[in-house]
């Protein structure tokens, strides 16, 4: 009896490490609950911070995608017209503009993403060329509109898509061997060090929450908050002075979700993201 269970117990342990070791990747559980999206989301056009992870030439990379699919995305653009569409799956047929030694995996392995359901992709590989690469992941999804239709989806969206959800830019930075040290721990961006934008708190929240900024510059700057969709849902012009300062967000009239904030100057910006439960 004792031996039966032991072997049971084994065969319990090697089943679930099977499994586990199947698993391409597993989507990160604060998105458990979010609102439609590809999470990290693209970035805004113009931002000179990226959301992904940058990389070393030789050296192992991994980037992981949320993908939480709901059963109906809002205020999309389609063909020039906002409408509202049923959405029933994604398929990521491709990920273009990956860096070399760099491919990708999906969780379900399929790559097909059911309405709702939360699933993820992992890029991973050990990069063998230093560049800046702006990968785009190109789906087929289907929607009904009072008719089932199957549309080429883009994320982030491109110039000439006939469907427009989640604008903006996805950018991977792969440093050389010789500069990798001082290439991730650094940044060409001169404005985001300069602001010192700080993560707001509370976060989440389901009011109001405050965002600190530790700025070495001033002057008037546009104070912006982002839907999920790239739609600018608030914007005030804000005066700043070196040292710290602060801006408090209401979020009471908005959904639960997530959304980008960020701080502008000119073509320079610097974003964030927030969540409101």
């Amino acid at each position: 009896m004792k031996k039966s269970l032991h072997l049971s117990l084994i065969f319990l342990f090697v089943s679930a490490t099977m499994q586990l070791q199947a698993q391409n990747c597993t989507p990160n559980p604060i998105y458990a609950d979010s609102t439609a999206g590809v999470y990290p989301l693209p970035d805004p056009i113009g931002s000179t911070t990226s959301s992904l992870n940058s990389g070393c030439v030789n050296s192992p990379y991994q980037q992981l995608f949320t993908a939480a699919v709901p059963d109906s995305i809002f205020d999309v653009e389609f063909n020039g017209v906002v409408i509202d569409l049923a959405l029933l799956s994604v398929l990521v047929d491709s990920i273009g503009g990956l860096p070399p030694g760099v491919d990708y995996a999906c969780e379900p392995p399929t790559c097909l993403f059911e309405q709702l359901t939360t699933g993820c992709v992992l890029f991973s590989g050990t990069p063998t060329q230093a560049d800046v690469y702006e990968p785009v992941v190109y789906t087929t999804t289907t929607v009904n509109i009072g008719a089932q239709l199957v549309l080429p989806v883009n994320f982030p969206s491109q110039p000439d898509d006939i469907i427009e959800v989640f604008p903006g830019i996805y950018s991977i930075k792969i440093c050389t061997e010789e500069n990798c040290d001082e290439c991730i721990v650094s940044t060409d961006d001169a404005f985001a060090n300069a602001i010192g934008m700080r993560q707001n708190v509370p976060n989440p929240f389901s009011t109001t929450t405050t965002i600190t900024i530790d700025t070495e510059l001033s002057g008037e700057f546009d104070f912006k908050v982002f839907n999920l969709m790239g739609k600018m849902i608030h914007h005030e012009q804000i005066t700043m002075i070196t040292g710290e300062n602060t801006i408090t967000f209401d979020g009471t009239q908005l959904q639960s979700g997530i959304y980008l904030y960020a701080i502008e100057q000119g073509n320079n910006i610097v974003t964030n993201r927030m969540i409101i439960k």
